[in-house]
């Protein structure tokens, strides 16, 4: 069993707490029971397997400890005490096991077989926005999420948490010069969408059966405006007069429904 702190394996893990370290290495990590369950349902490349005598303690603990032993016999596997790995869980109370994991390389060719809506995300910094939109955008059906740079990590321990296994099931890209990724949208079809605050249809007016990209900007800020100027259309998501705003999540989550009505309606 490790327990120095200092143990150089455990501060290589600690170190994927930074986003520098997880973009120079291809690596990140998940932590919690339910996570590593869904990482292994996925066929995730796992790396490492870090557990403590915590999760031995439960039922459902050594079920998932011997499922990964099973499925991931390759993987490297660190015994540490539960004290050591507090130091590398990102939350108050681990539940004994953290999971390294290899990143996947990601491109195009995955969001166009799905013919979904997808989300344009311009400059989000909140990690549970993003990680709730990735749960929407796998619930209501979405192509997937293209990222702008500057956008939070999408691999950081916060967002894959608030993502709940959905960062895995729904393709996407980061770091992307969106006037660039409009271009390529374009050139497949897709007809990009905005929001704005008044003097444009509602959402509910909108064809989104047709291959659409809509684009959500920042908390607070917004979209800059030579982006509502670079879209085809904007509409508006219609509100009570003494409120002006949206949380991001929210409007993501009105819209990819209000997608996904519209496809149920045309096939009944």
């Amino acid at each position: 069993m490790i327990t120095s702190k200092s143990n150089p394996g455990i501060k290589e893990i600690r170190l994927l707490k930074q986003a520098k370290y997880r973009h120079a290495r291809g690596e990140y990590f998940i932590e919690g029971i339910r996570l590593v369950e869904e990482a292994l349902r996925q066929a995730v490349p796992v790396l490492q397997i870090a557990y403590s005598p915590r999760l031995e303690r439960t039922e459902r603990g050594v079920e998932v400890l011997s499922l990964a032993r099973k499925k991931i016999p390759g993987a490297e596997w660190l015994y540490l005490s539960d004290e050591v790995l507090a130091t590398l869980c990102d939350t108050q109370t681990h539940q004994g096991i953290l999971a390294v994991l290899k990143k996947r390389e990601r491109s195009y060719e995955e969001l166009w077989p799905k013919k979904g809506m997808i989300f344009l995300l311009h400059e989000l910094q909140d990690p549970g926005n993003l990680g709730t939109i990735f749960r929407l955008a796998d619930a209501g059906g979405a192509a997937g999420l293209i990222l702008s740079r500057g956008t939070i990590d999408p691999y950081s321990p916060k967002v894959v948490r608030a993502s709940m296994g959905s960062l895995w099931r729904v393709p996407f890209l980061e770091d992307q010069d969106l006037e660039e990724v409009l271009g390529a949208l374009r050139s497949r079809g897709y007809r990009i969408w905005a929001t704005a605050v008044r003097g444009a249809p509602t959402f509910w007016e909108v064809d989104f059966s047709r291959p659409s990209a809509v684009l959500f900007g920042q908390e607070g800020a917004g979209l800059p405006e030579d982006l509502l100027k670079a879209a085809d259309g904007l509409f508006t998501i219609p509100m009570a007069p003494e409120v002006d705003s949206l949380n991001v999540a929210m409007a993501a989550g009105l819209v990819i429904y209000e997608a996904f009505r519209q496809k149920r309606a045309k096939r009944t």
